[in-house]
Parts: C-alpha cells; structure tokens; sequence
C-alpha cells in the first residue's frame, strides 16, 4: 500500500469512528434517518466514508447513537445501531452579548458553545457597532461546534433584541444577571463563582467600546445583579466573553 493510500485508509477509518452529526430526527433502534444536501456532502465527498462506514447522530432528546451508513450517488442514509449516550440536560450560562463583525463574532458563537453556554441573547447597547445579527449563520456555527465538543444540545438563539428589552425578560424568568465590568477591580468573578446558581445565570458582556454609564446605572439598580471584575486586564469582548464561561465549566 502507498504511503497516500495509506494516508486516506487511516483518514477515513478515523473518521467513521469520531464523525458526530447533529440531527432533528427522532433517534431509535433501527430507525432510518436521511441526512441533508450539507451533511451528505461532507460524508461522501470530504470524509470520503463508504457504504457500512459508522458514524454518530445526536440531539438533546434522543441522545446519541451509532449506526450504519447506506450511500447512494448523492443521498446517504443513516441507520441507527445502538445508543451510546443518554439524553440528559445539560445546565450552563446563558450569554448576553453586543454582536461583533463577522469573524469575530462567529468565534464567539463557536466558542461559547464549546463551553457549554445555553443561551445567546444578542443584544443592542448604546455602543454596539454591529447593528445587525445573522442567526441562521450563528446556528449553523453552534452545530458545528457542538458536533465537535461532544455535547447533545444546542444553545438557543435569541433574535437581536433592545439591551434593556433583553435584560427585562431575563428578570422576568429571575435570573441572575452577573454584570462583567472592565471599570472595577473587585470582587473577582471567580470568587464568586461558587455561589451562584448556573442554571440561572446569566453572564452579561459589554460592547467593544465598553458600557455606557446609563446602561451601567440601569443595571447596578436592579436587584439580582452582581458587578464583578474578571481582572486586572481589559480584555477584547469575545476574550471577555470566553474568559467568564470557562469560570463555570
């Protein structure tokens, strides 16, 4: 066997065993389930898998399952085998943030996912630069971080919302709204991290051109926040952002 040969042969046997997809379907013993245009094209023409190559299906409901590829010119059917997770709920922070441009922001969504947030909450601040929010690009950033990272759900996805507006419906679910501030040294939010209730925290990220004073004051007057520092730098807002989700990991 040539070494390029070789090279596609470890490739491909690698893949059939680590490749994980999400999927919407209904996930039970010898259910058959047809993946779409994107997902077969990934199996037939970048990972190159072949007829009874296995790879994993997942969604919250269902769990996760191994099974049976059958291919057929551009369509590929997925056979499901055995479950090999449970579904579960999985508890984390929900983010609420002020959109970035692109590339920037497509990090934040993919990295936050990997860090097990549960929500996103795009939000307008007095100092947002990006006005607009592409939630179906950011959806398609959260599948495939979540097929990578290993986790069975997905966060939801608010549409871009006033900050105020965001941060009313949060009260109104009783959240606890940590507000990182880049103008404080103290407390630290990692030493305030054991006391709080993940399952209804919320992590709030300013703009890159920082808070307003308004928004500050309007939070400062709300009961169930907590101002924090997450220290002594000023970070980027996705570095912020990524910073304060790995204290909850």
């Amino acid at each position: 066997m040539s070494f390029i040969r070789y090279r596609k042969w470890i490739i491909s046997l690698t893949y059939s065993f680590k490749t994980r997809l999400f999927t919407s379907s209904n996930l039970e013993k010898n259910t058959e389930v047809f993946l779409n245009s994107l997902q077969s094209h990934k199996i037939i023409n970048v990972l190159r898998l072949k007829n009874g190559d296995s790879i994993n299906l997942f969604n919250s409901k269902f769990g996760e399952w191994n099974g049976t590829l059958t291919i057929k010119k551009t369509k590929v059917k997925f056979t499901c085998d055995h479950r090999i997770k449970d579904s579960t709920i999985e508890y984390g922070p929900i983010l609420l943030f002020s959109p970035l441009k692109q590339i920037r922001n497509d990090w934040l969504i993919e990295k936050a996912t990997e860090c097990g947030v549960t929500g996103l909450l795009p939000a307008l601040m007095d100092r947002t630069i990006v006005k607009k929010f592409n939630k179906e690009r950011s959806i398609k950033r959260i599948i495939s971080a979540a097929e990578q990272t290993g986790r069975l759900s997905l966060p939801e996805v608010s549409d871009i919302k006033d900050f105020k507006h965001q941060i009313n419906l949060c009260v109104k679910d009783n959240k606890v709204l940590v507000f990182c501030d880049e103008l404080i040294s103290n407390p630290k939010l990692i030493d305030l991290a054991n006391s709080i209730d993940r399952k209804k925290l919320v992590i709030i990220i300013g703009p890159e051109g920082g808070f307003a004073e308004e928004e500050r004051i309007y939070l400062k007057n709300l009961s169930n926040t907590l101002e924090c520092s997450l220290g002594p730098r000023i970070y980027r807002a996705e570095t912020a952002a990524i910073i304060a989700l790995s204290i909850f990991q």
